[in-house]
């Protein structure tokens, strides 16, 4: 079971996603990349975003592709940055 802070971590993730790059998930464990909403442009978007929202840096040795797949594992990674 998920506790509140991680429920409310997907929420805000989800939030920015759809708000600053318009892709609306139907699911926090949707690919994506492999659904074709997430293209490099729009990852170097979301990864920015992530900065300045949760105010915190993503260096080279951070970005490892699967980390960022899902709105659950891009909250997760947030989750362990903070």
């Amino acid at each position: 079971m998920k506790s509140d802070s991680t429920v409310d971590l997907v929420a805000r993730v989800s939030a920015l996603v759809a708000g600053r790059l318009q892709i609306e998930a139907p699911d926090p464990d949707t690919d994506l990349i492999e659904a074709g909403y997430l293209d490099s442009l729009a990852f170097v978007d979301l990864l920015t975003s992530l900065e300045s929202t949760f105010n915190m840096t993503v260096s080279l040795d951070d970005l490892d592709l699967d980390a960022f797949r899902t709105i659950a594992r891009i909250a997760a990674f947030v989750a362990g940055r903070s």
